[in-house]
């Protein structure tokens, strides 16, 4: 595995030191110090993309947030303890069952594809689904063209695979209708046997009871009747292409050291890494440094307040989404007010309670990242856009140019004009986002992939020879060219071009991504529908010439 599991055991050993500390004295303060850690327990769990041991974390925070009271309550009740206690000693032994996870399966099939994707997980997917039912065939056939293996099982008989699943589907009997009592007692049953695979149920009616229901039941996601294969497989490929989280890095702006020691400790607590500085003049120094998610701010500092530091942080256009929270003792809710309009987002009264300090700190960061990814990243396809996937291929340059191991790749559909001119744009963009989750599903973690513009895309392959890369991506052009694509006139198909450079032979970005898309030229020009790499004898001034011959307003 990329990411060692031992800082979560480490954690979940230390709660468990905690706990027995409060069992025997039975202190407050022990009590609060075991439910703050057991909140960055569920962090760390999150980061880590496990589902059940989350799930089963934040109902034992649940509960002992529901018993924390004040000190006069401690000890607490010796049945609520071990009504604690059971819980707590379940919560750990699925964990420690955890700590040595299976390794990551290679992503090809062919050894000499690439190298082991080691931070890929696995894809083994379990269909639910009644016996003979239809959806089953068609599922596992459009799952296996993007990479996935599929096991099957109807609702009568027990599921046993041999490992546990990436992600399991729930099938109804009948589309659009309730679950069963039968069915749900199942999900329940299987998610205490995988409380780390991903649960999907499918063809859920649109009602909160339902829904509600499914998910008390252990249902990560309720996909909707009229949700497609391409819903399913958008989730299950995001699924396999996510490393752990990065944890989140928070700046405290505070002059006080009991005050930013405070802080410190309680979002250490909860997984959340932290940087602090005693002057506001430090600040934009330490947001260029630090790079932060989001930032505490003391409203009363020496040389000028939060709201000032605040509203200079807002005049430099990359700053003005960062979150920025207020802390302060002012109670004067005019004050407060003024300090949220001058820029800031939440204000918190000292001294803050840990639980909600980290908790209001996770949601102002979830959301500045998901605004972040949605700036940097295509809206049809999830790929990444075309201004931020040349900035990443300039900075994958930069790592690979001592050893010059690095392919662009450009990729065009073919004819795709002709596509939205007979069959209608929704239909193209089935096509363009088809093609998009082929290449998520057969190409590495380490590898960049980017929608260039309409319908050509950009592929940058690290620490590979182009004669693999050429190889790799003719399998992908072979298996698109018998894709699929569902049209009220029956299964249409389309091919894609691709032209490929490579580092060792373009000494920068542009001239690179230049030389592949004039090899996708004459991948157009030789017919259409293949893969071909730029000569060794080509050069930058080659490629400047070629493309200001190249013929204008071309339908290639």
């Amino acid at each position: 595995m990329l990411h060692s599991f031992h800082p979560v055991i480490a954690l979940a050993e230390s709660l468990e030191r905690s706990w027995q500390a409060y069992r025997e004295r039975g202190e407050f303060d022990l009590f609060v110090e075991f439910t703050v850690s057991l909140n960055g327990l569920t962090e760390r769990l999150r980061r880590r993309q496990m589902p059940g041991l989350v799930r089963t974390c934040q109902e034992l925070e649940n509960a002992a947030l529901a018993l924390f009271g004040d000190s006069t309550q401690h000890p607490m009740a010796v049945d609520q303890a071990n009504g604690i206690e059971r819980r707590f000693a379940q919560l750990l032994g699925e964990i420690r069952r955890q700590q040595h996870p299976l390794p990551a399966r290679r992503l090809s099939d062919d050894s000499s594809a690439a190298p082991d994707d080691v931070g890929a997980r696995p894809r083994r997917i379990l269909i639910i689904a009644p016996a003979g039912h239809g959806w089953t065939a068609s599922l596992q056939a459009q799952l296996a063209f993007f990479g996935f293996t599929t096991e099957q099982a109807d609702w009568q008989s027990a599921a046993n695979p041999t490992t546990p699943p990436l992600a399991i589907l729930f099938v109804p009997e009948r589309p659009g209708g309730a679950y069963p009592p039968k069915a749900v007692g199942s999900i329940m049953a299987l998610r205490t046997r995988f409380p780390n695979s991903y649960f999907y149920c499918l063809a859920v009616p649109e009602n909160l009871q339902s829904m509600v229901l499914l998910q008390r039941a252990g249902a990560d996601a309720c996909i909707p009747a009229d949700s497609g294969i391409s819903d399913i497989l958008s989730r299950l490929l995001d699924l396999v292409r996510q490393e752990e989280m990065e944890a989140d890095r928070v700046l405290v702006v505070e002059d006080s050291a009991t005050a930013s020691a405070h802080v410190s400790r309680a979002l250490t607590q909860h997984g959340i890494d932290s940087l602090v500085i005693d002057d506001p003049r430090k600040l934009l120094e330490a947001v260029a440094d630090y790079r932060p998610d989001a930032i505490l701010m003391d409203m009363y500092m020496p040389f000028c307040s939060g709201i000032e530091a605040t509203a200079a942080l807002r005049q430099i256009p990359e700053y003005q989404a960062l979150p920025v929270i207020y802390l302060s003792s002012e109670s004067d809710i005019v004050q407060q007010v003024e300090a949220l309009r001058l820029g800031g987002d939440q204000f918190l009264t000292k001294p803050a309670n840990p639980v909600l300090l980290a908790a209001v700190v996770k949601t102002k960061i979830a959301r500045y990242r998901e605004m972040h990814h949605a700036g940097q990243h295509d809206g049809l396809t999830g790929l990444l856009n075309h201004s931020t996937a040349k900035m990443r291929i300039e900075q994958m340059c930069q790592s690979a140019r001592m050893t010059g191991r690095l392919v662009v790749a450009m990729i065009d559909i073919d004819r795709f004009k002709r596509i939205n001119d007979n069959y209608g744009h929704p239909f193209g963009d089935k096509v363009i986002r088809s093609l998009a989750w082929l290449l998520r599903g057969r190409l590495r973690n380490t590898d960049l992939i980017g929608r260039y513009g309409g319908e050509e895309f950009i592929v940058a392959l690290p620490d590979m020879d182009i004669n693999v890369a050429r190889e790799q991506l003719d399998r992908i052009r072979e298996d698109f060219a018998v894709l699929p694509h569902g049209h009220e006139e029956g299964p249409l198909f389309a091919s894609f071009s691709c032209g490929l450079a490579t580092l060792a032979g373009f000494a920068d970005p542009a001239a690179l991504i230049g030389a592949a898309d004039s090899v996708l030229l004459d991948a157009k020009r030789q017919g259409r529908n293949r893969v071909l790499a730029a000569p060794d004898w080509w050069t930058t001034s080659l490629v400047d010439r070629m493309q200001m011959e190249e013929p204008a307003g071309g339908c290639l």
